[in-house]
Order: C-alpha cells, then structure tokens, then sequence
C-alpha cells in the first residue's frame, strides 16, 4: 500500500524515523534499542497508539518498528 506522508500518523513516522538510526544493527538487535528508547522517550500513551497501529495491521511500518512494538508488549 502506497501511502502520503500526510496520511501517515505522527508516531508512525517517528518511530520509521528512530529505526532508521540503527538501520546498522542486526534487526533483532535494532528492534531492541528501538524499544528501549521507546520506552524512555515516548510517553505511555504514544506506545499504546503505536501497538494499537501494529494490532490493525498498518503496512507503513518497518518491519523493526514492528518488532520494536512487539516487545513494548513484554514487562520491562
């Protein structure tokens, strides 16, 4: 699905934009520090949104991002 940046939700392309800083890392450890600055940076809120955006099936996500979300999921 081809998408405008316009209707891509705000938290959307932030977390493309914070995976996109360890695009150098192996994903499985990009999606860890990604939900660790998540987790410090984003308030619960923003989470919620994000994981409510991955359970409705949102193609505009990275595939980190994705994983990232998956592990806010799991207890600190």
């Amino acid at each position: 699905m081809e998408t405008t940046s316009q209707s891509v939700p705000p938290h959307v392309r932030r977390v493309n934009d914070i995976v996109a800083q360890f695009r150098h890392r192996p994903a499985e450890e990009a999606a860890s520090e990604v939900a660790g600055h998540l987790r410090l940076f984003w308030e619960p809120r923003m989470r919620r949104a994000l994981i409510k955006h991955v359970d409705d099936g949102a193609d505009e996500l990275d595939p980190v991002a994705v994983a990232a979300a998956g592990l806010l999921r799991m207890p600190d």
